[in-house]
């Protein structure tokens, strides 16, 4: 996360009396700002030299244009004069304008940007948006600054013209937002939390990346306590911010009840401050997000953030990489509703690829899992998933698991990345702040389930063990077994020998099994028996394929229990 960019501490910058401003030189996809303020009511003169390059189908487009700092308006722009004086014609254009300005403070851009839908129609082309990425090599970068670059330029010239420092106007665009991140690069994520003590009002201004299906770079906000998004922008409630079509604008007043809140504010790997790859938006250095009180009632309402306890998890499987399983065993001391957020990758076959689930620790029971069909999109690729549920849990021992596959996963993505990517995981947080110290930690590794006479667990290919127990007298016992069978035959299996009569009293039966999650052959039983008194051997045998860490389709839902256990029945 990148810090702040502008402090108040900066609007002690000079000012430097000027009659004249200009900006010249610029590297293509980048974009120059001066700022300057009038003391009175000016006319001001504009002139400069624009330009429209070709190299086979890549199209580069110089211009400027000026900005009113208090409220962020375009008040001037070369762009639509251009198009309309060179009907496509390449090579560099002359612009010249006076216009006439209030007294304020302004802000003057100039860039070289690509642009294909603007100019297309000139040459009959189709949109070549995501055509252009790279513009020339750095030789042709090179001969093009030498022949091109250096004659492109826009100057201001104006009586009574005073240059000041972009810092100064952001600065005090920005002195009365109580969060703010502006000038956004690529792959950056930033948070920021602040509490209201009653019902307010807050306007969201933010400049971002975005079409009609799918945001890039955006801003959304969550109640701290309930991590419940209250609001988030999207392509469908913004506006065009000026030059590309994929530009948006939010720039509208949002209520909120009193409460703790988090605003995000993310980008991805392209088209930001850092560098343009189409034409930017009319205000660039708010590619970012900033939020004021709407009033000044509004604003006494607004307070240092105070992090609710329940911020913090109580379990936490995240930024999971691939090919990877892992867990956490936690104990609760009573009964708990917990919080849970879980984010993982949907399949091309509707299923999850990537997720995560719960189970009861002494009977292995599934209690909870994340499911396709009840999740919602994560942001970015649409494989991109996400369940945010509430769910109570009765006092016990319970393990939280996550496994991924070997695609798309924490900096590993093959396709955009969900918003939060951090929290590609599992994450539980005690509902009410009383319940925290009810979650109690262990190490799943080592814990030995309540009345486990015999286990054999995690077995993998072309594995034969066997566990003997005793039992004194008569006793009821739960046997529990998970293994692979397909076409009405197990292939990984248990059994149960006496070994006095030396029968075998129980097996492991296809019809008897019931799905175990992941792929179809994944079996499980848990069945009941009462066994006379007397010595017992439990075995379990594997074949060459399919068990524990070599899966070669889906795995099981309790993957670490892939054997067999014989509880003692209460």
């Amino acid at each position: 996360m990148k810090s702040i960019l502008f402090y108040l501490s900066c609007l002690c910058s000079v000012a430097i009396t000027a009659q004249s401003l200009a900006i010249e030189d610029v590297d293509p996809q980048t974009v120059e700002a001066k700022a300057f303020k009038l003391d009175q009511r000016t006319t001001v003169e504009i002139s400069g030299t624009g330009g429209l390059f070709r190299d086979n189908y890549k199209f580069l487009v110089y211009y400027g244009w000026i900005i009113d700092a208090k409220t962020r308006r375009v008040v001037w722009s070369a762009f639509s004069d251009m198009r309309y004086s060179s009907s496509g014609a390449e090579g560099k254009l002359d612009f010249k304008r006076n216009i006439d300005l209030d007294a304020g403070s302004y802000e003057m851009y100039f860039t070289g940007a690509f642009d294909s839908k603007s100019w297309s129609g000139s040459w009959g082309l189709a949109n070549i948006d995501d055509l252009l990425v790279e513009i020339f090599d750095s030789g042709d970068r090179d001969r093009f600054r030498r022949s091109q670059q250096e004659d492109l330029f826009m100057s201001l010239n104006a009586n009574g013209l005073t240059e000041i420092s972009t810092s100064e106007t952001v600065g005090g665009y920005v002195k009365d937002s109580f969060a703010y991140f502006v000038r956004a690069e690529d792959e950056e994520h930033f948070e920021q939390g602040f509490t209201l003590t009653k019902p307010s009002s807050i306007r969201v201004y933010s400049i971002g990346e975005g079409r009609k299906d799918e945001v890039f770079d955006y801003a959304w906000i969550y109640d701290a306590k309930t991590r419940e998004r209250v609001f988030e922008m999207n392509y469908r409630n913004t506006r065009h911010a000026g030059g590309a079509d994929k530009n948006i604008r939010m720039d509208e007043i949002i209520d909120l009840p009193a409460g703790s809140y988090v605003v995000n504010y993310r980008t991805d790997d392209s088209h930001s401050y850092e560098s343009w790859n189409a034409l930017p938006p009319d205000d660039p250095q708010f590619w970012g997000v900033a939020l004021f009180p709407a009033t000044a009632k509004d604003k006494t309402n607004m307070v240092e953030f105070v992090a609710p306890k329940t911020l913090k998890p109580v379990v936490e499987l995240t930024k999971i990489r691939n090919y990877e399983l892992v867990s956490q065993g936690f104990e609760l001391k009573k009964e708990v509703n917990v919080r849970l957020m879980c984010l993982g990758e949907r399949d091309g076959n509707d299923e999850m690829a990537d997720y995560g689930w719960i189970v009861d620790a002494n009977t292995r029971e599934t209690v909870w899992k994340m499911r396709p069909y009840r999740s919602e999109h994560a942001g970015g690729a649409d494989k991109n998933r996400m369940v945010n549920d509430q769910i109570s849990l009765p006092k016990g021992h319970y393990i939280a698991y996550y496994r991924t596959d070997g695609s798309h996963a924490y900096n590993s993505w093959n396709s955009s990345r969900p918003n939060e990517e951090g929290r590609w995981g599992l994450t539980l947080w005690a509902v009410n702040e009383s319940d925290i110290d009810d979650v109690v930690a262990f190490d799943e590794k080592d814990y030995m389930a309540k009345n486990v006479i015999a286990e054999i667990s995690m077995v993998g290919d072309n594995d034969y063990r066997r566990k003997t127990f005793e039992l004194s007298k008569t006793t009821k016992v739960t046997v529990m077994a998970l293994g692979e069978g397909s076409d009405g035959r197990m292939n990984d299996l248990a059994w149960i020998k006496n070994m006095d009569t030396g029968r075998i009293v129980w097996e492991m039966e296809y019809y008897d099994t019931r799905h175990a999650g992941g792929a179809k052959k994944n079996r499980s039983i848990t069945e009941t028996l009462t066994l006379p008194s007397g010595e017992y051997m439990l075995y379990y045998e594997s074949d060459g394929s399919h068990s524990f860490n070599r899966w070669n389709a889906a795995p099981p839902d309790d993957p670490q229990s892939y054997g067999a256990r014989i509880l003692m029945t209460e």
